[in-house]
């Protein structure tokens, strides 16, 4: 009966024996793959960031006159001048809501591709405040919460200055002041 009692921690020391020798096996190959997959992540931005400057430059001049992109990218890792900028005065905006009222303070800055288009988009600004005016009045406060939201609001508000100001003249917009009371 005693040799009986000896055999079982024989018998369970060899399973313990391989592994053992299976955890450094198993470490070694899960550090070669985070590795792997390290090198694939830190590598994929720099291959996407390449092409982006050349695609803006490609198309800078088309958009731009000739003294606006003449000297604006003079390497691959240059992005073009930002173009004139107009200020959008402060909107005070009530937000559409069923329990209280709240109000939106916003502020724009437009740029746009020359000097000709800042004075056509100065020429639409009644437009352009009307289409502000009713597309915040339109929204309720958790549809602009977060970064999220700003970004869907330039969006949109992208949109409807394309269809104000036709031709791609206005290339960008920026929020300058957001408060939501």
């Amino acid at each position: 009966m005693a040799q009986n009692e000896e055999a079982p921690p024989v018998a369970a020391a060899a399973p313990k024996a391989s592994a053992n020798k299976l955890v450094p096996l198993i470490l070694g190959v899960n550090v070669l793959m985070m590795g792997a997959v390290l090198f694939m992540v830190m590598r994929k931005p720099a291959a996407a960031a390449v092409p982006a400057p050349v695609s803006v430059e490609a198309s800078a001049p088309s958009g731009h006159g000739e003294g606006a992109g003449a000297g604006a990218g003079t390497g691959p890792g240059h992005a073009p001048a930002p173009g004139p900028v107009l200020k959008l005065e402060n909107f005070v905006i009530q937000l559409r809501g069923v329990d209280q009222d709240r109000y939106v303070r916003v502020a724009f800055d437009v740029e746009v591709t020359s000097d000709a288009d800042k004075d056509v988009v100065q020429a639409r600004l009644p437009q352009i405040r009307d289409s502000v005016i009713t597309y915040f009045s339109d929204r309720t406060l958790d549809e602009l919460r977060g970064s999220e939201g700003i970004e869907r609001t330039k969006v949109a508000l992208m949109k409807r200055l394309d269809e104000i100001v036709p031709n791609r003249r206005v290339h960008a917009l920026y929020v300058t002041d957001f408060i939501i009371q």
